[in-house]
């Protein structure tokens, strides 16, 4: 946590932070399995790929984690959005959509790893999850819904 805080005072949070957050999720999930289950290959550099004002990852090993649903764990992807908007003082930005539990009626409050960075993360076992980002869970981001496939990070860029 210091680290980001460090990061953060001298600029270069951008591309190392999400670097650190992929760091801390694939730790978090090594500590959740059993020490019975085999450890998880480590992940490889992501292959990013570019489309309009929206950046996807996609990692070439998917992380694994122990689930307690009644789905195959195997099918079990961690999937990331990232939103970039400087949200302001005293906002928050929330997330709606449907897949990974998402709902179009009441959103899910993102996390602020930055000063303009949000994160939301969950487990998905397949499909893809569609969504856009809210300010204070009200005023709803123009244009088109953002997608993201299960097991992938997108980072995007919402306009209000």
């Amino acid at each position: 946590m210091f680290d980001n805080i460090k990061m953060l005072a001298n600029g270069l949070f951008h591309s190392r932070l999400i670097e650190r957050i992929i760091e801390m999720a694939a730790k978090t999930s090594k500590k959740l399995t059993s020490e019975a289950a085999p450890k998880a290959a480590k992940a490889t550099r992501a292959k990013v790929k570019t489309v309009a004002n929206t950046t996807v990852k996609k990692s070439s090993k998917e992380q694994k984690a122990q689930c307690t649903c009644n789905e195959t764990c195997a099918d079990t992807k961690l999937t990331r959005v990232v939103a970039k908007f400087d949200a302001g003082w005293g906002n928050q930005l929330f997330i709606r959509g449907t897949g990974a539990g998402l709902d179009w009626q009441k959103g899910v409050a993102m996390q602020c790893v930055g000063d303009d960075e949000w994160l939301w993360e969950q487990l998905v076992t397949k499909g893809d999850v569609s969504f856009k980002i809210l300010i204070n869970d009200q005023t709803w981001s123009q244009g088109e819904d953002f997608v993201v496939a299960s097991g992938d990070t997108i980072i995007c860029h919402p306009t209000f």
